[in-house]
């Protein structure tokens, strides 16, 4: 009797331990999310986004004399690497501009849906291409087979 009795507490033990052991680590694991969750992410700022400010001052500025404005020096169109070609993302969502090919470099932005891209080279196993955005002149990689050369015929 006392054989079984000495068997039934360890058991008893057994699991209560086991459970007070799975419920720390769950409520050690909630508390890790809870509080990486609850830091909100920095705020995206975009070229853009400085026309958007609106002066602090409460003061009215005083209302300048209209001058005739200067005319902007057209900035020259930038080089065409050899081997480059125009081409369209085809890709309907779009793609991710990365500082390098792979997905492991930092994303710098992206391209949207039929613009216009330079395709300026491909990397060596012809996965990633790196490319300049017409519109904004930002360049980086790409993956490869999003976009379509404009000078092929369409098929």
């Amino acid at each position: 009797m006392k054989g079984i009795f000495l068997g039934f507490t360890k058991l008893v033990l057994g699991i209560t331990l086991a459970l007070l052991l799975l419920s720390l680590t769950g409520i050690a694991t909630a508390r890790y999310f809870m509080a990486k969750l609850s830091v909100l992410p920095p705020k995206p700022m975009f070229e853009n986004d400085a026309a958007l400010e609106q002066p602090t001052s409460t003061e009215t500025a005083a209302v300048p004399s209209p001058q005739p404005e200067p005319t902007p020096n057209p900035e020259p169109a930038p080089e065409r690497p050899p081997g480059s070609y125009d081409a369209v993302v085809v890709q309907p969502i779009g793609l991710v501009l990365r500082s390098g090919p792979g997905v492991e470099h930092q994303q710098l932005g992206g391209v949207d849906y039929n613009d216009e891209v330079l395709v300026m080279e491909t990397s060596e196993d012809e996965r990633w291409m790196r490319v300049r955005v017409n519109e904004t002149g930002q360049e980086g990689w790409v993956k490869s087979g999003n976009t379509q050369n404009l000078n092929e015929p369409v098929q």
